[in-house]
């Protein structure tokens, strides 16, 4: 009889725990399922992007690195890159300064301002699918969506209209391609914060809610182990008493 009580005290922890603890242990399972059948790759993109950068023609004339520091002499750090522009390759210099980055014509040093004509062209250019329509182009300096960081604004979107709705995230400042995203990153992005229990900045993988739910799972096991234990326990007795 006291076995019996015993077990029936088993059996109620373990409702109550399956109540609070079970759901996160399903959601744990689908979105572990998720982020293994899925390849890594294919979530972050890569396969929706291409390499643009093409070496500059031999020959190319440009200005000294001289002429440039002395007009810019805030500059940290200076790339020559060749960029297509308004439909020709253009040879600049990519600077880098406590302010940012930037570009400047390397024959003029000339500031190259970034329009809207170029984002859409390079964003094509970057893009590497089938033929699909860009959908809408934004220019975003704040309250930026929860798929990219706060840090990379300001920042052009350009959203296209494909089967991922994909969205390609080009620098205001030199046209370089930050950060891409489409529908399954976005999926993954969920499960991920589901899966760590972060639902703010889904980066903290040692939250008080992961750490507390994965304890209180141990003692669900704990609880269903212990009620197996009484299972076989109570069918091996005989009937009666009979020895």
């Amino acid at each position: 009889m006291a076995q019996k009580k015993r077990s029936s005290n088993w059996r109620v922890w373990h409702r109550w725990l399956s109540l609070v603890f079970g759901l996160q242990m399903v959601i744990w399972t689908i979105s572990g399922a998720y982020m293994v059948f899925f390849d890594l790759d294919y979530i972050h993109g890569d396969h929706l992007v291409q390499n643009i950068s093409k070496p500059l023609p031999e020959g190319t004339e440009v200005s000294d690195l001289d002429k440039l520091l002395t007009r810019y002499p805030e500059t940290k750090k200076a790339s020559l890159e060749a960029l297509s522009l308004d439909g020709t390759l253009q040879p600049v210099y990519k600077l880098q300064s406590d302010k940012g980055e930037f570009l400047v014509n390397a024959k003029s040093l000339e500031r190259i301002e970034i329009t809207q004509h170029h984002i859409e062209d390079l964003a094509n250019r970057y893009y590497a699918q089938e033929s699909a329509d860009i959908e809408s182009v934004v220019y975003m300096t704040d309250n930026p969506p929860t798929e990219i960081s706060e840090t990379l604004l300001p920042v052009w979107r350009v959203n296209y209209d494909d089967f991922g709705n994909t969205s390609l995230y080009l620098s205001e400042t030199t046209g370089d391609l930050l950060v891409k995203r489409h529908t399954f990153w976005r999926g993954f992005d969920i499960v991920w914060m589901l899966h760590i229990m972060d639902y703010d900045e889904r980066v903290d993988i040692e939250t008080w809610w992961l750490k507390a739910f994965i304890i209180g799972t141990f003692i669900l096991m704990i609880t269903g182990i212990v009620l197996l234990l009484y299972t076989i326990t109570f069918k091996r007795r005989p009937i009666g008493g009979a020895q």
